[in-house]
């Protein structure tokens, strides 16, 4: 299954590093089945990126808000499904390949707080609803949730 990866973080926990990032830019780098990472994070972080630009990579703002920093991330995605991380737990590629099984069967998944997988269709119609209905949200887990659609955990 083709998808795209959203690097989503705010960089403000202290397990967040610049190598973290790298380490999870890599992990999506070397699958074959990710076609597009987006990342989203710390402009310091950003402008280190874009001066060695890797494959397959887009850079997106991150503004402070947490509306505009979502909607950001998420139009930049061009997949149909979408893998949305963070970079404070270290994920495997059998972790990505568990979530994409299970993306297959539900349009929304959960594996940590840190690695999340949906439709991407879905998951801009759960934010839209969120910011029409002025709900405080921080992430697409908590867009979802909102939106009255099923997170699936694997457990």
């Amino acid at each position: 299954m083709e998808y795209s990866a959203l690097v989503f973080d705010d960089c403000k926990e202290v397990e967040d590093t610049y190598d973290k990032l790298l380490e999870t830019i890599d992990l999506f780098a070397n699958d074959e089945n990710c076609t597009q990472i987006v990342v989203s994070c710390k402009s310091v972080w950003t402008l280190r990126l874009a001066s060695s630009p890797k494959n397959k990579v887009i850079l997106v703002q991150r503004p402070d808000k947490p509306y505009v920093a979502l909607l950001n991330g998420l139009k930049a995605v061009k997949q149909e499904n979408v893998v949305v991380t963070g970079i404070s737990t270290k994920h495997t590629k059998e972790n990505v390949d568990t979530l994409l099984d299970h993306l297959s069967k539900y349009p929304a998944i959960n594996f940590d707080k840190d690695l999340q997988a949906f439709d991407t269709r879905l998951l801009m119609f759960c934010l839209q609803k969120a910011i029409e209905s002025n709900l405080a949200i921080t992430s697409y887990a908590q867009a979802v949730a909102l939106a009255d659609t099923p997170l699936e955990s694997i457990e």
